[in-house]
């Protein structure tokens, strides 16, 4: 009988430590030397790797790199004999685990943040949840991610910080004239332009676009959310209200 409880505690052990078992510990990811040897047979030069890890599956460790300032994430086996260059998905979410994993490693810094202050072009609503978003003036998309944080606005469950981030020189000196002649984002919408095109207006257009590029955003919309990470790509409202802990009315 005592043999059959100790056999028995002995199991039970074993599956609670199971699902540790299952995920890599560090030591069984390559270390960054061998990761970087195996690239070199196939990937271009000037890539810094900045950290192996494991991930959530326990045969692909997750390898962080810096390429040109912009951070990537790849995966590579556990044993070093395979990499995998692309977006990771969980299937029973559908979330883009590759994506959180970079927003995870391109946080703002506090300075960062308070420099995103200094680069507001104009804001709409009064709340202290303040979100930053990055448009340009010919990006569709930034159009209707802003008819949904206008909603949240009037309804003061945000502050909006719009920065303007042009991605060619037509849409950059519209930019600057917008901030040089002090225009709101009505104004910005309707397509606002003049020939002004002041230091200040110009100086504060490339410190925003300097600022996202290191970052390593290249598109827009861009949201940087009030935990200093960021997402680019248009936001549906009831993922957006997610993100920043508000309530989805849809649900009730």
């Amino acid at each position: 009988m005592k043999r059959c409880l100790t056999f028995v505690k002995r199991f039970l052990l074993g599956l609670i430590f199971l699902p540790f078992l299952l995920v890599p510990a560090y030591g069984q990811c390559p270390t960054p030397d061998e990761v970087a040897k195996g690239l070199s047979n196939f990937a271009a030069k000037g890539i810094q790797i900045i950290a192996v890890r494991p991930s959530v599956y326990a045969e692909i460790c997750e390898v962080h790199v810096r390429m040109q300032t912009r951070d990537q994430i790849f995966y590579v086996g556990t044993k070093g004999d395979f990499f995998l260059m692309g977006q990771l998905y969980d299937a029973s979410s559908g979330r883009n685990l590759t994506r959180s994993a970079i927003e995870a490693v391109t946080l703002f810094s506090h300075d960062e943040m308070l420099q995103l202050k200094d680069l507001t072009a104009f804001s709409i609503g009064n709340s202290t949840q303040i979100l930053y978003y990055a448009t340009d003036p010919n990006c569709t998309y930034c159009k209707a991610g802003a008819e949904i944080l206008k909603k949240l606005a009037a309804a003061g469950e945000l502050q909006v910080n719009f920065l303007l981030f042009p991605l060619s020189n037509n849409a950059k000196d519209q930019s600057v004239s917008v901030i040089c002649d002090g225009k709101s984002l009505h104004e910005f919408e309707s397509g606002y332009r003049s020939d002004n095109q002041c230091s200040d207006g110009v100086l504060k257009i490339d410190k925003t676009i300097k600022l996202l590029k290191e970052k390593g955003i290249g598109g827009t919309p861009t949201y940087i959310f009030p935990d200093a990470r960021f997402h680019s790509g248009l936001l549906k409202e009831e993922e957006l209200r997610s993100r920043l802990g508000l309530p989805n009315p849809m649900k009730k």
